[in-house]
């Protein structure tokens, strides 16, 4: 067996460093075209367009007219990647056939076949005024071919095995085991109780692919009012399982699972009667779909009659390391809990002395804090406690050593500069979105705040508003945010983000958030039942973050995304508003020198109050930073200064107004991130 997995591994790496080779070997002889016949598009294109990810496909299946006009049935994307249905247009011109199309992110591509037979033309990002030159070479006019170069590898290692011979000479073909009927609903009495009885536990299966195993572990499924909630993990293997969003759906007199993976791949399940899974698989970077099987293998104690036991609770610091020597006197402290049973409470000390507390309604299974801490010099204790529903609790305990700042060596000074971009997005050009009452004077309010007080240089803060020279359209945020910081900040600078406006969910169709939900942030020029070409995905934020050079960024979101009404949210008639966890904003965090403050943890709503014409939020933000979260008085409000200053007053003045509203910090910093300066106030 491992002789063999070395053969297959040495295999793929030769076609991945081959690909066009194989592709040329694979590809069909070219029939003989008119020059100016629509069918010398058909088949499949790759190449190149000067990009950080400069590799393209473009799958061309038919071509055919449609009112008095040739269109193009295509798929276009990265390269075995993310490959999406466009709506091409193809003109007959001087220079040859030629396709035009948008893209859904809103980018332009024109390609002329030319007399070489390669597709050569122009791309255009939607933040850009200049085009990109790109060419395709085609691969194979046949647009069914193998997708991927593991998929075109497997097919030409997988050799037919010899057909057995019929007593007659002729090859006896193999009969075909019968397929089971669907398992019908209808016939369980108490379909509640029977489908965790048939589903949990642990399913394997396999794939026509050079990868081929899978496996499902479907842990709790219960019902809840009219849906079923499933809490359930996929991978290839035990060491890459990841929780999968799992939909049943059991119209049609027949039980269907369906779900998507982390890697935007999905999988569609049938139950038959003989206690299979059987469906499809569809690879995000392909378009047709693979047959999959599962066989249950192993089930839960629960399934067999017996209490399933819960997960244990587990306690366990993420940073700083224990024994870690610090010589700076700030730091966060990041910790988790988790348990099977939920968490309630979590406590975390400094020395014996409590600094953060934070109890949870409805127990999540998991739970993780980011606390900013003052270290005194010498030896420091910190301990996170957990405590579950029952009052069981646990504890994980760490040494963290201050040592005196040694005095610096002369060195040439190093010119920090400060750069911003502050959003508020009050008036939606559509109607289906609420308008905000003080997003605007929030935001400007944070421009001045900056300007003044913070000591930002104007010409480096980009105020986008609704009354502004830029408007906060989603072209004018990425442009912002992802060419303005990116082209500006180098090293050793410091970055802030402010936005304030609606936040938004829609169903999760890649499968990687935990509570099934996309998050957005709604520029003014959304569409409601479209956020995924017109709102900015949070995720994004993440990419955002990487572009920019800077060590110390820090994004403040006045924003919230339950769905739920009465705040900066909403939730369109597709998506129904439900339990929004913060998974999120932990995978945008896990770069050092990054951290993200938003005004309120997940499920909650983001408060605006007439009498403070702002945000609660944002109001405590600019008083913070303007000195009144300089609690050491000396002269600098630094960001764990002013996260917990505006931890203290949100929660208080959302309490006095009959709301809940708690802002959660998010990050990675290493030491103080100065902000403002101020002047300093007596103790």
């Amino acid at each position: 067996m491992r002789g063999l997995r070395l053969e297959w591994a040495a295999l793929i790496a030769l076609v991945l460093a081959g690909c066009a080779n194989l592709s040329d070997v694979l590809a069909p002889a070219s029939p003989a075209f008119g020059p100016d016949d629509p069918a010398r598009l058909v088949g499949r294109w790759e190449g190149e367009v000067d990009l950080t990810f400069p590799e393209r496909t473009m799958v061309v299946h038919s071509v055919g007219r449609k009112d008095n006009a040739l269109v193009a049935d295509a798929e276009y994307g990265t390269t075995n990647l993310y490959l999406t249905s466009v709506n091409a247009v193809v003109e007959r011109t001087p220079a040859g056939l030629t396709l035009r199309f948008v893209t859904p992110l809103a980018s332009s591509v024109v390609l002329t076949l030319q007399g070489d037979s390669r597709l050569r033309g122009t791309f255009r990002l939607p933040n850009e005024t200049e085009d990109r030159p790109i060419e395709l070479k085609r691969v194979t006019r046949d647009a069914t071919a193998p997708s991927t170069a593991l998929d075109r590898a497997a097919r030409a290692a997988a050799a037919p095995a010899p057909a057995t011979r019929a007593p007659g000479g002729g090859a006896a073909a193999a009969p075909a085991a019968p397929v089971p009927p669907p398992l019908a609903p209808s016939s369980e009495s108490d379909l509640a109780t029977a489908l965790p009885r048939l589903l949990r536990g642990r399913w394997e299966g396999e794939l026509d692919f050079t990868i081929s195993a899978r496996v499902l572990i479907i842990d709790t499924i219960r019902r809840e009012g009219e849906r079923w909630v499933v809490e359930a993990r996929s991978g290839v293997s035990d060491a890459d399982l990841t929780p999968v969003p799992v939909i049943i759906d059991t119209t049609g007199d027949q039980v269907t699972l369906r779900y998507n993976t982390s890697f935007a791949s999905r999988g569609t399940l049938t139950l038959h009667a003989d206690g299979s899974l059987r469906g499809v698989f569809r690879f995000a970077f392909e378009a047709k779909d693979r047959a999959l099987q599962f066989k249950r293998v192993a089930t839960t104690t629960a399934t067999a009659g017996a209490a399933e036991p819960p997960e244990p609770l587990v306690v366990a610091f993420r940073q700083p390391a224990d024994q870690a020597t610090v010589s700076e006197a700030t730091g966060i402290v990041t910790a988790v809990a988790s348990s099977g049973k939920g968490v309630a409470r979590i406590v975390v000390t400094l020395n014996g002395a409590e600094v953060h507390r934070q109890s949870e309604s409805g127990a999540p299974k998991s739970l993780v804090v980011s606390v900013p801490v003052t270290f005194a010099e010498g030896a420091n204790t910190l301990g996170v406690l957990a405590t579950e529903p029952d009052g069981t609790t646990r504890q994980d305990v760490r040494t963290v050593i201050r040592t005196p700042s040694a005095p610096a060596a002369p060195a040439a000074p190093v010119v920090r500069e400060q750069w911003a971009v502050v959003i508020g997005a009050g008036r939606y050009q559509s109607a289906a979105i609420p308008s905000l009452r003080y997003t605007v004077a929030d935001a400007e309010a944070v421009y001045r705040t900056l300007i003044g007080p913070g000591g930002f240089r104007k010409d480096h803060v980009m105020l986008l508003t609704d009354t502004a020279e830029r408007k906060p359209t989603l072209r004018n945020i990425r442009y912002a945010l992802g060419t303005f910081l990116a082209r500006s900040a180098r090293k050793q600078d410091t970055v802030v983000i402010f936005y304030a406006g609606h936040g938004a969910p829609e169903a999760d169709l890649r499968g990687a958030e935990r509570d099934g939900l996309a998050k957005y942030l709604i520029p003014v020029d959304a569409d409601p039942d479209d956020l995924y070409s017109t709102a900015l995905p949070m995720d994004e934020i993440k990419t955002i973050f990487e572009r920019i050079e800077a060590e110390r960024v820090v994004a403040f979101i006045d924003a919230c995304y339950s769905g739920a009404a009465g705040g900066r949210t909403f939730a369109s008639m597709k998506t129904r508003a439900t339990t929004v966890d913060d998974l999120f904003l932990e995978r945008l965090t896990r770069s050092k020198g990054r951290a993200i403050i938003t005004a309120s943890r997940p499920a909650e709503v983001s408060i605006e109050l007439g009498e403070l014409g702002h945000g609660i939020f944002t109001y405590y933000l600019v008083q913070g930073l303007t000195g009144a979260a300089d609690a050491n008085h000396d002269g600098i409000v630094s960001l764990q200064e002013l996260y917990e200053y505006i931890e203290q007053q949100v929660t208080q003045k959302s309490r006095s107004v009959g709301g809940n509203q708690h802002p959660v910090m998010k990050g990675e910093l290493e030491g103080a991130m100065p902000l403002t300066r101020v002047t300093p106030k007596k103790p």
